[in-house]
């Protein structure tokens, strides 16, 4: 049965569908010419071959309703724009500029330039939206500008020239900051850089007088041309490759110096191993994922390991150093994950939708949980029974040097229920079976492996 993907309907030239286990790519008239040209040029072939567009076949079963029909693929886990660090949007960024150059010397353009045609796989980019490709017309400006702006550019500039997170922007807004937004946000300095009065304050200008439909017909009355396109993207790719994020760890950094970490780590890592063995999963999900340490772990076992963390600098430096392959990097906090969002609140599922985990992987997580943000014991062990998967869990009893710290401004009274061993190992009992325990050296921690009831 055919269903439509939630997230693919906007283009009435291409929008994708499922059929079973089928990825498939429906095409009108027009999304079946452009996908002639772009199929028959060499730019198509390379892309794909060097991995960086997906693979895609025209196929002959075509579904009623569609004069042509495309498969891809299945992505093993969809992340969103809001939920990267630093160097992804920056990879992809650069990814969307390199296939619009090399689109334009075989006569082809990209229509739209969102970051949400992009995605992950096996750590590196991959441009997913094959629909986005048309024939490139002499004296048509590039019309995916200023949206390259607003959802690639502008945010890098957030993190490298202000420091302040991208994330929560795009999650607030997914068409991204304006112009005037930017010119608003960076200071006196950075306003006055080359790059920022071409891209901010011209832009904010326009924005100001113009509608979109008005700035399109004006540039094209300007003469545009391809080598003209071509420039921008020269200017743009030199501007975004300049851009860094001096992103520190010292906050991961300070946790490492604790005692338990260092010497517990290789014994919850055993540990994990065997429940991994035993669980043998397709899809594990890392809570508090840190510097992806037990998610590396999952990987190297044929896991594909979520890492899920809501500081940034340990995924961004997890991203940086490689350990990507096969680990999809989620940047989002488990107290407020990312929602369902977008038209209908269906067309970006929310992130635990996504994550469908054969395995859960909760070490060093639940204590700041119940400690920090004051989720109940028993909330937090419903939560982690709803994924409906073996999970693999650290239990950290109230005499923890790491809960004294977490409470020190906490009140008895202030507290919840459920926190002490013995309570704990009752709230366990009506979610979980034990499969195997094992208590740490230090003797406030035990680690779990857990199958739910």
């Amino acid at each position: 049965m055919i269903s439509a993907d939630p997230g693919s309907f906007r283009d009435p030239a291409s929008h994708v569908v499922f059929d079973g286990e089928r990825v498939l790519r429906l095409l009108d008239d027009r999304g079946l010419e452009a996908w002639q040209q772009l199929e028959s040029s060499t730019f198509f072939s390379n892309a794909v071959e060097s991995g960086r567009l997906i693979s895609t076949t025209q196929i002959d079963d075509v579904p009623d309703g569609a004069v042509g029909a495309l498969q891809h693929p299945r992505i093993p886990f969809v992340s969103y724009p809001y939920e990267w660090t630093f160097s992804m949007l920056k990879d992809a960024a650069l990814l969307q500029l390199d296939l619009l150059a090399e689109a334009l010397a075989a006569g082809i353009t990209i229509k739209d330039a969102t970051p949400f045609n992009i995605q992950f796989v096996e750590g590196n980019p991959v441009f997913i939206d094959i629909g986005s490709f048309e024939k490139y017309r002499d004296g048509e400006p590039w019309i995916g500008y200023r949206q390259f702006t607003r959802q690639f550019l502008f945010p890098l500039m957030l993190r490298a020239w202000a420091d302040l997170p991208f994330q929560p922007w795009l999650r607030g807004d997914m068409e991204g900051p304006t112009a005037g937004d930017m010119k608003q946000i960076l200071s006196g300095g950075k306003r006055l850089k080359p790059s920022a009065l071409m891209h901010v304050s011209l832009q904010a200008r326009i924005e100001e007088r113009m509608s979109g439909a008005s700035v399109r017909s004006d540039l094209k009355d300007a003469g545009f041309s391809a080598d003209l396109i071509l420039a921008n993207v020269r200017k743009l790719r030199s501007l975004i490759e300049s851009m860094t994020w001096d992103h520190g760890v010292e906050g991961w950094s300070e946790y490492q110096s604790c005692d338990h970490v260092g010497r517990d780590r290789e014994t919850k890592a055993e540990f994990l191993r065997g429940a991994l063995a035993r669980s043998n999963p397709k899809r594990v999900i890392d809570l508090g994922a840190n510097d992806g340490y037990f998610s590396v772990i999952a990987a190297e076992g044929g896991s594909l390991a979520i890492a899920v963390d809501g500081y940034e600098p340990v995924l961004e430096e997890l991203y940086r150093t490689g350990h990507g392959e096969n680990i999809a990097i989620v940047v989002s906090e488990l107290t407020n994950p990312s929602p369902a969002q977008g038209w209908a609140g269906q067309e970006r599922p929310a992130l635990m939708d996504r994550a469908k985990p054969d395995h859960v992987i909760a070490y060093g997580v639940i204590h700041h949980l119940i400690y920090t943000a004051s989720i109940p014991p028993v909330t937090v062990l419903d939560w982690l029974r709803s994924f409906d998967a073996p999970t693999t869990l650290e239990f950290v009893s109230p005499d923890d040097e790491m809960v004294a710290k977490l409470t020190a401004n906490k009140l008895e009274l202030e507290l919840h229920p459920g926190r002490s061993e013995a309570d704990f190992r009752v709230l366990l009992d009506r979610n979980f079976s034990i499969r195997q325990e094992h208590a740490l050296e230090g003797g406030t921690r035990v680690i779990f492996d857990l199958v739910p009831n």
